[in-house]
């Protein structure tokens, strides 16, 4: 035994570099299994370093033979075929010789016809969408890089493998080739195996404490939750945590929490999202919604924003704020920044539940107030107190007004999500009311100690703006009542808000006190007053259901409301000048008024105004 193993070694020893034979089949299994184990990517590189390890043998084989550059060069092929890879070669060289064993320059072209490799990566894995004839091109190099005494490198242009019609190829010094064959030179000096286990371990050991950052991470939410943390507090933790700026925001993004950020700082963000990012998705006037996390980009910010979703619905957002713009850098924070939601969502939900129950008390407590049903005022100022309102100081009414665009009627499947909504973004911005249904509109009571009327305004703006991103296909008009200072005349200045509602005209929001004049002299109620007075102004266009007349009537109103401009109505009403002149000629002879008379006009459009905002003409 011990002789038969010296004699082994001093055969393996002696620089013989023995051959072994595989059939094509055995050699496309083995070539399937290391593909579908290790990626196309990486055997790649393989199967190139092994023909090139294989070309490089068999030209050392020859040398031994003869040092010729001619006999070298004519062997190739004859080698090539010999190995069982392909079944012919042509190819054409242009070789410039410095002298009998050294080579100047060479370039050549030609195909493999019947590349192995390519009809069995087509058996075993279907077309690529690039050469596959790995093994060749390495073969190629490697016998002529060992020829030539240079690094040459045969480059694939067409394979049959990617389906063209042939394996063609193209062969150059390495520095001849430029920037064309980056791909072949990683193939060549691909890390070795052992070096990319290491950096695979590197990677593992990364990705273990990444977990575990993460885990921790979402083991110090969960703790906060159980010990009844609200959204600031969360924001607080996540900071401290992570020492990244983190925000949540309703769905107009509009501030409900945030940390990491001062108030200058955060509304200067703010406002540079809105203006360079939200705005230019917006969509008819709608805040877009973003349903899955994902980066959003100014000049002075970068977010890694995600929804935050309470039974299936999306309420508001919650942002990672990366101010030197590299969240490529952050891609990791997709997984905190879900769970800091998935933590936001459950708290937003146990406030749902027990926020649910108080506010259909207090859409009770309303639908009281208002149909009058309490009339003392200390009676009113007790309840409120349990509710935490104040009603011994100063309040106002809004009634909101909402229908399915295109459609003429109010929606009556949509009150309850709307009042919730309100309900929900009013408690969020820190304004406290009463929400509930009246008829056909949603009224809020809301208490306001501050005599600043313009922070009633901006509060409602912003609830029009939430109502609009929340819910799109219906369209909203709101009225606002004058400030009212007892609580048992609340009923009367809801009439207030209902009258500013039905005298809004193409307005989205309208103040009672704007109206003016208007608004004294429908809120004293003299109906018939007002009646006879149209009777007399208006003559025969109010004394008869004549659907021309209503014609008339509405073309009157709409020249009024513009001022008496003319094109501006002919856009409105649709009529060309001809016809609107018609209207206008008829109408003054019929009313016997000269509607450029700025008194006689004034007069006009407030009496038509009166009576649609008393329901007596709907226009």
């Amino acid at each position: 035994m011990r002789s038969l193993t010296d004699s082994l070694k001093k055969t393996y020893n002696s620089g013989n570099s023995k051959k072994i034979l595989s059939s094509t089949e055995a050699f496309g299994l083995l070539r399937k299994e290391l593909i579908e184990n290790m990626g196309v990517k990486r055997i790649r590189g393989f199967l190139f370093r092994y023909g090139w390890r294989l070309g490089s043998s068999d030209a050392e084989e020859a040398k031994k033979i003869s040092t010729s550059i001619d006999y070298l060069i004519k062997q190739a092929s004859l080698l090539h075929l010999s190995t069982g890879h392909i079944r012919d070669i042509q190819s054409e060289r242009q070789i410039e010789k410095k002298d009998a064993k050294n080579i100047k320059s060479i370039t050549a072209k030609g195909k493999w016809i019947d590349s192995f490799e390519g009809l069995e990566h087509i058996r075993h894995h279907g077309i690529s969408d690039a050469p596959v004839c790995h093994t060749l091109t390495g073969y190629a190099s490697g016998y002529m890089s060992s020829v030539c005494n240079a690094n040459i490198i045969v480059k694939e242009t067409s394979c049959i493998g990617k389906g063209d019609k042939e394996c063609i190829f193209e062969m150059k010094y390495e520095d001849d080739w430029g920037d064309e064959i980056q791909e072949e030179l990683g193939y060549y000096h691909e890390k070795k195996i052992v070096e990319e286990l290491e950096y695979t371990y590197e990677q593992l050991l990364e990705e273990r404490n990444y977990i575990e950052k993460v885990s921790k991470f979402h083991k110090t939410l969960t703790e906060s939750i159980s010990n009844g943390s609200n959204l600031p507090d969360i924001t607080t933790i996540v900071y401290e945590s992570l020492k990244i700026p983190v925000i949540f925001e309703d769905l107009s993004f509009e501030d409900i929490a945030f940390s990491g950020l001062s108030e200058a700082e955060y509304a200067l963000l703010n406002k540079d999202l809105k203006e360079n990012s939200v705005e230019k998705n917006r969509v008819d006037n709608i805040l877009p919604i973003f349903k899955k996390t994902k980066i959003m980009r100014t000049s002075n910010q970068t977010r890694l924003i995600t929804p935050l979703y309470v039974q299936k619905k999306i309420i508001g957002y919650c942002s990672f704020v990366y101010i030197e713009n590299t969240a490529d850098e952050h891609s990791k924070d997709f997984m905190f920044i879900e769970r800091v939601a998935n933590a936001a969502s459950l708290i937003l939900l146990n406030e749902k539940t027990s926020f649910d129950a108080l506010e259909k008390l207090k859409g009770n407590f309303l639908e009281q107030i208002l149909t009058d049903e309490i009339t003392s005022k200390e009676d009113i100022v007790n309840r409120g107190r349990y509710m935490g309102l104040d009603f011994d100081d100063a309040y106002y009414i809004a009634a909101i007004e909402y229908k399915e665009k295109g459609l003429e009627n109010q929606t009556e499947s949509h009150s309850v999500g709307l009042i919730e909504t309100i309900s929900k973004h009013l408690d969020i911005q820190g304004s406290k009311a009463l929400v509930g249904r009246y008829e056909n509109h949603i009224a809020m009571l809301i208490p306001e100690k501050s005599v600043d009327k313009q922070k009633v305004i901006q509060m409602i703006q912003k609830l029009y703006h939430h109502l609009e991103a929340t819910y799109k296909s219906i369209e909203y008009k709101i009225g606002l009542s004058n400030q009212a200072t007892n609580i048992a005349e609340a009923s009367q200045y809801l009439e207030k808000a209902l009258i500013a509602l039905r005298v809004s005209n193409k307005r989205k929001i309208t103040d009672y006190e704007e109206l003016g004049i208007l608004g004294v002299l429908i809120n004293s109620k003299n109906t018939t007053v007002i009646t006879e007075i149209a009777e007399k102004e208006l003559g025969p266009l109010v004394q008869t259901n004549d659907p021309k007349n209503l014609e008339l009537i509405k073309t009157l109103y709409v020249f009024l409301s513009n001022g008496g401009n003319l094109h501006q109505t002919m856009d409105d009403l649709s009529l060309s000048m001809s016809g609107l002149t018609y209207r206008k000629n008829k109408i003054e002879k019929l009313i016997n008024k000269d509607l450029r008379d700025p008194s006689q006009s004034y007069q006009l459009l407030l009496i038509l105004d009166s009576l649609i905002a008393l329901e007596e003409l709907e226009l």
